[in-house]
Formats: structure tokens, C-alpha cells, sequence
């Protein structure tokens, strides 16, 4: 059975001849290459899908590599929340806009949007330390919202947005991946506009003022945004994809509760009826505290919960997430990332910890092995090399208690 189909059958709640293993790499490739520390037998030139081969494990292409670019437009709106990535299965163009951009002499990029009804900047960051930790992303230094009257300008961006499908663009990605790993679609990040306001638009600690000082303002937000998303989740859903990542970035103190229940969660229940009505698979990033929003992801209609976290690092035990999911959302994750780490833990403390993992899921339904939120950049190699033995020796299904 090959990796593919071992996702797809724990993503549908299927028994697989074993469990997968498929942890994310491009974090500790990135950084690692630029070190020069790759483990012995690979070169400055590895790529993530030959270490993913080496282990032996499925390749995560779950997450776009944001910083994978083929000319500056695919990236450029990243203040808007807007990749034209390669593999994307829709494009997404902003219309009866003027964008201008500049660089700074520190090498950061502002950019401006300029439309009828008013004007908006970002700053966007990409500094040396960010690639020394592996960083795959860039960061907003400043964003589109910093006063009330921005609200409106953003609101026209967004409605004026045309999304098309890029499906041969997808397919491309499809192709390469093969029974590798599972191509997913990714959407936005933000899985409603509320959401899109708390990570891309206004400062992350400013939105918790926003909500309360400019209700009008982000309820305007909200409904010039929604046609974008509804173009968007509908070619999604008629694209070749067999599952599609909406969402990401949930934490029981960031997105505590009652914020999900109101801004999140509708929302994820209407994309999950679109897509499942067109047999999509529904991925969600779930890599923050998920204690408090169990009963809330549990009711969202999503398939797979992606990048879950477990103790140390959280609260959330997967046996309480198991529980709460009732056996109809898939978990994939697990293996929190500091087990990785030398400083955390010893040798025999990380083996104690991957055999209590092992017992914890078993019977191994609906799970899919993977590192939370993301292999570090100073994982050591044997470690990761002993999680893809253990699934080797103990992975076949159903998992047994030891």
C-alpha cells in the first residue's frame, strides 16, 4: 500500500495495512541546508521529498512552501492573506487596484494598494534570523488595517477580487507528488473573515480592540469578504483535489471559544458541506491549545485535524481529542516536536514517551503519525530515524496496547 493511500484511508476512517508516518520537513531542511548540517549521505542539494524517501515516510504536502516562488506576483499580496503559489489549484487576482511596491534599504517590501475609494500599505519582513531558524514564510511588520477608514478600502480590495480555477497548476503538483503523499489543495489560512482580520489584516494583539472598538467596520468586512470565500471554496470543491486545506492557526486563548463558536465555526460547517457534496476531503490546521475548542472542532464538520500538538507541549491529550471526535474526524499529528530535541528529553525518555504514544492511539483508526507543528530545525536526526523504526516495527494496524 502505498503512502497516498494509507493517508486516504485513515483521512475516510478506513483500516490501512499500517499506520502513516508523515512528518513536515521543510523547516529543518531549511535551516539545515543553510547550515550545512545535513545528516551523512545528503548533500547541500537534498530536497525534502529524497529525506522523506530515505526515511521512508510519506511526503507532507500538506502546507505550501510559501517561499517557493516563481516570479514576486506569486507572494506579493501576502498581506492580503493571497498566494499564487505553484500547486495551487485557483488564482486569485485583484482587480481595479493599483499595487505599487518598493523595497526598503533593509530589504523589506512595502506594498500599496490604491483604489478608488481610498489607499492601504503593508510591510513585509524577511530577516536573517528568520532564515537561520528555517522561517518558510515571511511576516507582516505592518498590515493593510491601521485605522477605521482602512476597513473600507480592504473591503473593496476583497470585493473585487476574481478567483478562477489554476486546476493544470494543481495537477502539475498532483503528478509530481504521485503515491508519495497526498496533494493537497490549500486555500487561506483564515477559514472565515474574522479569522482572515486576526492573522493577516490588523495586528494580532490590535484585533481583540478592533472587535470590540469597530463592530460596524469588521460586520462591513465580514460581507464584502464572503464573496471571495464563496468563490473560492467553490472551485476548490470542483477542482481535482481530493482533499482541501481551509483554516489554520486555532488556539483555545487566541481563538478562545466563544470567538470560534461565533466567527469560526459557522463557517467551517458551510465549507464542509460545499466540498463534501463534491467528495472533497476537508483538512484543517490545528497546531495551537486544543482543549477548549474540542467540542466546537468536534461539531465543525471537518475530516482531518491537521498538525495536532500533544503533552508537553499543550494540555490536549490525544485521548481526549479521540473522545471528543468520536471516531469521525481523523487526528494527524501527534509526536510533539520537542521530543525531538535534545535539551527536552534524554534517550530513554524519548523512547518511554513514542511507546506511551503508540498505546495511547491504538487501535490506530483514524490517525495519521506526523511531527506537531513541524520537525525543529535542531531535531536530531536519530530520533526522527527511531519514530520511522518504531512505525516499521509496531505500526501495523490495529496498533496493539503495550
Amino acid at each position: 500500500m502505498t503512502h497516498k493511500e494509507r493517508m486516504l484511508r485513515a483521512a475516510r476512517g478506513d483500516w490501512a495495512d499500517r499506520l502513516p508516518f508523515v512528518p513536515r520537513l521543510d523547516l529543518w531542511h531549511n535551516a539545515n541546508r543553510r547550515r550545512g548540517t545535513f545528516p551523512p549521505g545528503y548533500g547541500p542539494e537534498t530536497t525534502t521529498a529524497e529525506i522523506a524517501d530515505g526515511l521512508g515516510v510519506g511526503h507532507h504536502r500538506i502546507i505550501p512552501e510559501f517561499l517557493n516562488v516563481r516570479t514576486p506576483d506569486d507572494s506579493i499580496d501576502r498581506g492580503l492573506g493571497i498566494f499564487r503559489l505553484r500547486g495551487y489549484a485557483y488564482r486569485a487576482e485583484l482587480q481595479h487596484v493599483d499595487r505599487v511596491v518598493r523595497t526598503e534599504p533593509d530589504g523589506a517590501t512595502i506594498v500599496e494598494y490604491h483604489t478608488p475609494v481610498g489607499s492601504v500599505s503593508c510591510k513585509i519582513t524577511f530577516t536573517e534570523e528568520m532564515r537561520e531558524s528555517g522561517a518558510s514564510i515571511t511576516w507582516i511588520d505592518e498590515h493593510v488595517i491601521k485605522r477605521p477608514e482602512d476597513y473600507a478600502v480592504v473591503g473593496s480590495i476583497f470585493r473585487n477580487i476574481e478567483v478562477s480555477p489554476d486546476y493544470e497548476n494543481y495537477r502539475a503538483f498532483q503528478q509530481e507528488v504521485g503515491d508519495t503523499g497526498l496533494a493537497v489543495a490549500h486555500g487561506v489560512g483564515g477559514a472565515s473573515p474574522v479569522q482572515a482580520l486576526m492573522r493577516d489584516l490588523v495586528d494580532g494583539t490590535q484585533f481583540y480592540y478592533e472587535l470590540a472598538d469597530h463592530p460596524k467596520e469588521v460586520q462591513q468586512l465580514v460581507e464584502d469578504m464572503t464573496p471571495f470565500y464563496e468563490q473560492l471554496v467553490r472551485v476548490l470543491a470542483a477542482s481535482p483535489a481530493e482533499a482541501v486545506m481551509i483554516g489554520a492557526n486555532y488556539d483555545d486563548t487566541i481563538t478562545f471559544p466563544p470567538l470560534f463558536e461565533e466567527h469560526i465555526l459557522p463557517w467551517l460547517q458551510r465549507w464542509a458541506a460545499v466540498l463534501h457534496a463534491s467528495g472533497k476531503l476537508f483538512f484543517t490546521h490545528c497546531d495551537g491549545e486544543n482543549e477548549g475548542l474540542l467540542p466546537l472542532l468536534a461539531a465543525s464538520g471537518i475530516d482531518v485535524a491537521e498538525s495536532v500538538c500533544a503533552p508537553p507541549m499543550v494540555q490536549c491529550s490525544l485521548t481526549a481529542m479521540r473522545q471528543a471526535f468520536g471516531g469521525r474526524i481523523t487526528i494527524f499529528g501527534g509526536v510533539p516536536s520537542v521530543v525531538l530535541l535534545e535539551e527536552s528529553m534524554t534517550d530513554d525518555e524519548f523512547e518511554a514517551h513514542m511507546r506511551g504514544l503508540f498505546t495511547e492511539i491504538a487501535p490506530g483508526d483514524r490517525f495519521i503519525l506526523g511531527v506537531s507543528d513541524m520537525v525543529p530545525p535542531d531535531a536530531k536526526w536519530h530520533r526522527l530515524v527511531r519514530i520511522a523504526e518504531m512505525v516499521e516495527e509496531h505500526g501495523t494496524l490495529p496498533l496493539k496496547t503495550r
